[in-house]
């Protein structure tokens, strides 16, 4: 037995979570309920043989058999329930009871109340106890409450181990309440750090945690101590209000709160305690904390206290100005949502200011880069203070990320006056502004220089062959310069050169996209109300290296098609040299691996570049190569593309008719044909710069996972894979320095990195971590999901939703709902009849696909939560709805 005033009572080992929290806020001098803890030692005596045998049983259960875990949990609990302790264990125990006192026994997992894992309410608490036989079988409870359903499927939604895990049970005195509740040191709803919320009732806690109640609300401003929202509580029993009748719901504008106390649970002074108390404990542990208190008799009592894991983190660096600062998602912007690791999120932000810097923009109060949670982030706090910034940023966001738009406008309306004063260019002299916008001006110069030059280009319909002989000559340049380096250290470092590099270099080409914006604004000009039109003229885009890669890939599953024994072998492999040894296998490996040496460097979500490429893992490729044997015909994915050429030629021709008809017909039309083509091949070639930047990213893999395979062998690292949880200037030091081994706790950044992969990531934040949400306002008159219409057109059948392309397939004329689409993807589209995903806009990869290859988009947020795979809906691209259809 450990006393929590013992000093060893605040070991996570012996004390489990909830004990060494509770040791610590004793050690910190706070008023906690005296007690003690039967340690993880006494847990650890009582498992013997029967029940590690079934614990690990347990852990070999596939994780999904949701039946088979809870039977064998079931099994554990029971058996755990009817042990006894040692007569040794019986005594210490009673040594510490106090005649007549009641206790209450709390669970203490050593995988709880952590940063990264809160398991709140997954395990047992035992109340009002008091004789040795009822709290040894309080405790006995508590540590059968290892094995909940509930733990069990945490802890394997979390990669944790049954085996890994332990238990210590703290036992307290009882504190007979006369009101409890939970104090939040930030607000949870909106994740804003300088936010304290209590929820309060009278008599004991449980009822408030376990939301039998709704309890009296609190939110303070943690600066001001002023209180800002006052909300009366209602019974769970029989919905009667708490305080009277009718209690009015303070305005949190206002801040207006009644003024009788008396019937309110907490007074305002006991308000200003509670926080005060919130203040320090989340000083003591470094995190925003989940506190629960008694009050008695007027003194406070903290019952326990744990981190609030669901909390997006803070985007560092913080700024040190003690203003608002407001971040965008850069991941969003790139339609990739999911939490990288802390080397591809750093390569990215050192990207992201080298660019920052080129354009002049100022390191201390312009555009700069943070990261969060796995994200990168730019504070765009210089756009947003400017009005005339702001607008063009908004108006920016429609084509790529217009869920981005409701939040940045709400928090400009609600909290203007707050950003900080910040300046885009670098410094406020004449000389230093002049030197900004002479950086400027070359970008400006080209932009206006590529219009002009396509108006005029004859070989227009050569740009994209020209974008892609420059992507490729460009990567394979670069490539060569990384492979040149002495050493693993240098061949990484001028990797990091070679990527700043190109991203100035591939501006030339990515400036030549704002002919789309001018084809489009002129055509729009000569051709009114013709969107049908001008959609139309972005399908069938064969020279795009997007689609010739989905062409090139349907050829080669027609050899497979035209080869019996390979088709047949289809049907029960996807494993590649399985299928060279039939007949006709030869040529479709070949055929196969011909594709490979062209698109092999692609994979989903590629600018993640930790994932692995299709050169390394073929599998999605295979598994869309089999959906099509099963459903397509010879040669359609080719008379598609032409279906669309002929329907955009028609376009055309109905908007030459639309121009005759104008003021200035004859002029009008003349315009028409070659402006609709040049829109056509300039379009081609928006792909490019990506198709260029993906294949650097993955000799930047290479070259990454090189290094760490050559600090597993010199026994560094325990697994190469951990290479990716260092950032770039650690891995650097770790290769030129190996006698002087850094100090990171890659065990600790293994679990961070998992715990950010299971938040949601949101859009806009800012630096007191407040998450604006806004909304899409629609006149769609629906009982589906209104969303943000990006490619026009109707189609229903089955839902496929589909987290991570790599190990999945889709079947002809199913839908694939997905959190969002990269270039990666595209394999899928072969057979998608519509697309519904969770991010992006008009202009992202997703979108762009879909306009091309045909089929109606829409952009739903949460998409892949609402929407189950085998349901049948149906997606109109038109109106941007998402509709539920019956069986």
């Amino acid at each position: 037995m450990l006393s929590l005033s013992d000093p060893q009572a605040t070991n996570l080992k012996l004390s489990g979570g909830k004990g060494a929290n509770l040791a610590k806020l004793v050690s910190a001098g706070l008023p906690v309920p005296d007690g003690f803890c039967v340690t993880t030692a006494v847990y650890e005596e009582l498992v013997d043989e029967e029940i590690t045998t079934m614990i690990d049983d347990l852990e070999a259960i596939d994780p999904i058999d949701t039946e088979r875990l809870r039977e064998r949990a079931t099994e554990l609990r029971d058996t755990i329930r009817v042990k006894e302790f040692p007569e040794d264990v019986r005594a210490a125990i009673e040594v510490q009871l106090e005649p007549g006192v009641s206790y209450v026994a709390r669970s203490s997992a050593t995988a709880e109340d952590l940063p990264t894992a809160s398991f709140a309410g997954q395990h047992s608490t035992v109340l009002d106890v008091s004789s040795l036989e009822n709290v040894t079988d309080a405790v006995l409870e508590c540590m059968a409450s290892l094995f909940t359903d509930r733990a069990v499927s945490y802890r394997a939604r979390n990669e944790i181990a049954h085996e890994e895990v332990s238990v210590c049970v703290v036992v307290q005195e009882m504190i007979d309440a006369d009101a409890s509740g939970v104090l939040f040191t930030a607000d949870p709803l909106t994740g804003k750090r300088t936010v304290a919320s209590i929820d309060a009732s009278t008599g004991l806690g449980e009822a408030v945690v376990s939301g039998t109640v709704t309890a009296e609300n609190v939110r303070v401003d943690r600066e001001s101590g002023e209180i800002l929202e006052y909300r009366a509580g209602v019974s769970g029993d029989d919905g009667s209000d708490l305080f009277g009748a009718n209690e009015p719901t303070v305005d949190i504008e206002t801040g207006d709160v009644p003024d009788a106390e008396d019937d309110r649970v907490l007074t305002n002074e006991q308000v200003t305690t509670l926080v005060a108390y919130g203040e320090g404990i989340e000083r003591s542990f470094g995190f925003p904390q989940d506190i629960e208190w008694s009050i008695a008799d007027g003194q406070f009592w903290m019952l326990q206290t744990r981190p609030i894991t669901t909390l997006s983190p803070l985007p560092e660096p913080r700024p040190d100005d003690g203003a608002l600062h407001v971040y965008y998602s850069w991941n969003h912007r790139q339609g990739m949502t999911e939490a990288m690791p802390p080397l591809v999120a750093d390569y990215w932000s050192r990207t992201m200011d080298v660019l920052f810097d080129r354009f002049g923009s100022d390191p201390e109060t312009g555009l700069s880069s943070a990261t969060a949670g796995g994200m990168v982030y730019i504070d765009i706090t210089p756009l947003l203070q400017s009005d005339r910034l702001a607008s063009y940023l908004l108006e920016g966001l429609e084509d790529f990320d217009r869920q981005a738009i409701a939040p940045l406008e709400e928090i400009r309306k609600r909290r203007g006056d707050e950003l900080a004063q910040t300046s885009v260019l670098r410094g406020t002299s004449l000389t230093q502004t002049l030197s900004s916008v002479g950086k400027l001006a070359p970008v400006v110069g080209q932009t206006l220089g590529s219009i002009l030059q396509g108006m005029v280009d004859r070989s227009y319909e050569e740009v994209p062959h020209r974008a892609r002989q420059w992507a490729d000559a460009t990567a394979e340049e670069m490539i060569r310069e990384i492979r040149s380096g002495d050493s693993a250290a240098d061949r990484l470092q001028i990797a990091l050169e070679k990527n700043d590099e190109f991203s100035w270099e591939a501006m030339e080409w990515a400036l030549k996209l704002w002919n789309v914006y001018f084809y489009r604004a002129t055509l729009r000009r000569l051709c009114p109300n013709t969107d049908d039109e001008l959609e139309a003229l972005e399908r069938g885009l064969r020279e795009n290296v997007t689609t010739t890669m989905m062409i090139e890939l349907g050829d080669v599953t027609d050899i497979a098609r035209d080869n019996p024994d390979v088709e047949q072998a289809f049907e029960g492999s996807h494993d590649l040299e399985e299928i060279r040894e039939v007949a006709g296998g030869e040529e479709f490996t070949a055929a196969f691996e011909n594709f490979l040496d062209g698109y092999g460097f692609r994979a989903p979500a590629e600018i993640e570049f930790s994932r692995r490429r299709y050169h390394e893992d073929p599998s999605p490729l295979l598994g869309t190569v089999r959906a099509k044997l099963e459903t397509g015909e010879p040669g359609d994915h080719r008379t598609h593309v032409e279906r669309l050429e002929t329907e955009a030629e028609r376009a055309i021709t109905r908007l030459e008719r639309q121009a005759s008809g104008e003021r200035f017909g004859s002029i009008r039309r003349r315009l028409v044909r070659p402006f609709a083509l040049r829109y056509r091949s300039y379009l081609s070639m928006r792909e490019v710069t990506k198709y260029a930047l993906s294949q650097l990213l993955d000799e930047t893999r290479r070259q990454v996972l090189a290094a760490g395979e050559k600090l597993e062998r010199e026994g560094r690292l325990e697994d190469v894979n951990d290479v990716w949880l260092y950032d770039f200037d650690e891995l650097l030091s770790e290769l030129t320095n190996p006698d002087t081994p850094i100090d990171v706790d890659l065990d600790a950044r293994r679990a961070e990195q998992f715990h950010h992969q299971q938040l949601r990531a949101p859009r806009v934040i800012t630096s007191e971590g407040e998450i604006p949400r806004g909304g899409i306002v629609s006149d769609v008159d629906t009982d589906g999901f209104v969303g943000i219409p990006t490619a026009s057109g109707v189609a229903q059948g089955q839902a496929r939703v589909i987290e991570e392309p790599s190990d999945a397939t889709l079947e002809t004329e199913e839908i694939l709902v997905a959190p969002h689409t990269d270039p990666g993807w595209t394999p899928l589209f072969l057979n998608a009849a519509g697309l519904v995903t969770n991010n992006g806009g008009k202009m992202t990869h997703g979108s762009i696909v879909a306009r091309e290859y045909g089929i109606p988009s829409v952009v739903v947020a949460g998409a892949t939560e609402q929407i189950e795979t085998g349901q049948r809906i149906r997606v109109d691209g038109n109106r941007g709805i998402v509709e539920l259809l019956d069986d």
